[in-house]
Parts: structure tokens; sequence; C-alpha cells
């Protein structure tokens, strides 16, 4: 358990990555510092790190097939807390964070787990909204990566021209259509290494040690990434259902072209 300790977002951090989900919920709700008596849930948060294209989501399906926790989501995107928020009248992020295990279906009692993906900006907004100060003895928190940068940065500069973020997504851009960019790819890869050391600078100023995972390693053997998960959360020895992974791998010949490209130089 972690001491009980106010929860900071390194000034660096502040200065170098910027609140783009928290301010727009600021914007359209109450300040994220509001609520303060709005209770948090007493179920445990599992909060899955991600930086887009490392597998965030595969992983996400993988545990969800174990049937011991629900698909982790992007519940705390800007647009789904105020589409929820629109809808059902809540007037703050705390009031959202409070009724997410009842919208997610996960029971908001101790024992019980709601999974969520996060990104580092995210957890500068809970903090801001003291959300993780109140839930910080019930948390846990995976890391996602991918080890191959080049990858995950070329995957990054293709979805943001097709849209197409998981197999489930419609595809807005045929790979005829896609246009290959050094420049983009550059951008994309220093992204994800500017928010990777984001969130390594977070979890050291709050003494938070997260499990790691690497994607190649979880595509290499799901079975076993949800076994060291299970145990890691002392749920026991997890299953896995692989009928139950709805998503694939969407890497084709357009990644190793541009890969081939990039090495090249071009």
């Amino acid at each position: 358990m972690l001491a009980a300790v106010s929860m900071v977002v390194p000034p660096a951090l502040r200065a170098r990555v910027g609140l783009e989900h928290g301010e727009r919920i600021a914007a359209e709700l109450s300040p994220l510092a509001a609520g303060a008596d709005r209770a948090m849930p007493g179920c445990g948060f599992l909060f899955l790190c991600f930086t887009n294209r490392c597998g965030s989501n595969y992983l996400a399906a993988v545990l969800a097939a174990s049937g011991a926790l629900n698909e982790a989501g992007e519940f705390f995107n800007a647009d789904t807390v105020l589409s929820h928020a629109a809808a059902r009248g809540f007037a703050s992020l705390r009031a959202y964070v409070a009724a997410l295990p009842a919208l997610v279906g996960v029971p908001a009692v101790p024992g019980r787990w709601l999974a969520a993906k996060a990104s580092v900006d995210q957890l500068m907004m809970l903090t801001d909204a003291a959300v993780l100060e109140d839930v910080r003895a019930r948390a846990k928190f995976i890391l996602m990566e991918r080890r191959d940068r080049l990858g995950q940065a070329i995957s990054r500069a293709i979805a943001v021209q097709t849209l197409q973020w998981t197999t489930l997504h419609p595809r807005a851009v045929p790979d005829e259509a896609l246009v290959y960019d050094r420049a983009s790819i550059l951008r994309h890869m220093a992204a994800v290494d500017g928010f990777t050391a984001g969130f390594y600078s977070f979890f050291a100023a709050n003494g938070i040690v997260p499990l790691h995972l690497v994607y190649e390693d979880v595509v290499a053997d799901p079975a076993g990434a949800v076994r060291r998960v299970g145990a890691w959360m002392e749920l026991g020895d997890l299953g896995f259902d692989p009928a139950r992974v709805r998503i694939g791998r969407q890497s084709n010949a357009v990644n190793a072209a541009w890969r081939a490209r990039f090495l090249a130089g071009e």
C-alpha cells in the first residue's frame, strides 16, 4: 500500500505536457478540483497506462478475456466524459468518476476492479481533480510499452491517416491513398518517447512502481501475460479465452514498406 501523501504532478512534466483532456472538461464542466465532497467508488482502479499504438487495446482485450476484468476503455477522454455529463447531468469530473463503475458495469465494492486506460495527461488531470489522491490505496498501474519504437511511430502515422485505431474501427483511407512522410514518423517517435518519459517522471514523483508489460511479449504469449497480471493483482491463476479477443493486429505490407523507406533514409 502506498504511503498517505499527496499526489503531485512534477512541475517539469506539467510544463512539458499540456492537459488536453482536462482543459476541455474544465471548460465545459466545473474546475477539475471541484466536487471534493464527492466520494470515490470503493472498488479498485487498474490504470492501463499507454501511448498511442503501444498495443494497449490488445492488452485490454486480452485481460478482459480472462473474465476477471472489464475491458479497459479510454473512459477519461474528454469526448467520453462530456458525452456522459451531458446525458446524465454530471457537473464535475469527480461526479463522472463516481458513477463510472455503474456505467461500465463493475460493482463499486472492495475486491472488484475497474480497468481503465490512461494517458499521462489524464493521470495529471485525475491528480488535479484529487481522484488519484482518494483511490491511491486501491489503485494499480500497468505501463504498456512497445519495444519496436520505429514500428510504433509508423503505426501512429498510418492510423492518423486511416482513423482506424483498432480492427473494430472502419478504415477512412485505403492503403493506396496513404502518404509516406519521414518527418511525420520522426515526430511520432519523439512524441512516444516524450510521453513515456512523462509516465516515468510521474511514477517516480509519487512513489508508484507500475507493472511493466511489453507489447511484443504480450502478443507472443497472451495467456502468460494474463497469468502475470493475475498474480500481481492477487487475483489468482487467471485463465484466458482467446475466442473472446475481438481485435487483431493491423500491421501489413504498408508498415513494412514504410520501415524500409525510413531505414533507407528516404
